[in-house]
């Protein structure tokens, strides 16, 4: 269910199982592992783990950027950047969920036979080092008018400013900080009441 709130677990911020378990025992069914800085083989054996895990909850596993991961941990789905694999190839060599990231209109038409989109940022955020500039509220309002597919906002969402973020039309946010602090519960449950989840 391409819905709610969307996981992605950064080693930046504590261990990838750690915090999937959090969030899985939170009530998130969407994981993504976002891993920039660990070698081919312990990232294999990283996934293989998460996915054990979210079988157990039942939950979705997504693999940001790397589609051989993916295949080899049997993930649901992979997680695509503007300047990773195009769509069109990745379909050929990956039968499961394909996510891109989007920052405007265009690259969200661009996308159109992706799976959701993850658009962002919205607002200002320091947990991914090569962030664009913040789309704002309305920058996001228009990519969710502009398609047909599921859109997660990401990007500087909290339990304090997520509500402006709803209120676009999303599907879902996508967080890494939020989930790490002692309202992690309490920003679940507002967005699981907002979706009617």
């Amino acid at each position: 269910m391409l819905r709610g709130v969307y996981c992605i677990t950064d080693s930046k911020f504590g261990k990838h199982e750690e915090m999937a378990k959090r969030a899985l025992e939170l009530g998130v069914r969407i994981i993504q592992l976002r891993e920039k800085r660990m070698k081919d083989r312990e990232l294999l054996f990283t996934a293989k783990r998460l996915r054990e895990l979210t079988e157990s909850y039942n939950a979705l596993l997504l693999i940001n950027d790397r589609i051989d991961i993916a295949i080899s941990c049997d993930a649901d789905g992979v997680h695509l950047g503007q300047e990773d694999l195009p769509l069109d190839i990745a379909r050929e060599i990956f039968d499961g969920i394909i996510g891109i990231s989007v920052h405007d209109v265009e690259e969200a038409k661009r996308a159109k036979k992706a799976d959701y989109l993850g658009a962002g940022p919205v607002f200002k955020t320091m947990t991914k080092e090569d962030a664009k500039d913040p789309i704002g509220i309305e920058g996001l309002r228009k990519i969710v008018s502009a398609t047909h597919l599921p859109v997660f906002a990401i990007g500087g969402i909290s339990l304090d400013n997520v509500k402006p973020v709803l209120e676009t039309g999303v599907s879902g946010v996508a967080v890494v900080s939020a989930l790490v602090n002692e309202r992690a519960k309490d920003f679940i449950d507002l967005v699981n009441r907002y979706l009617g989840i």
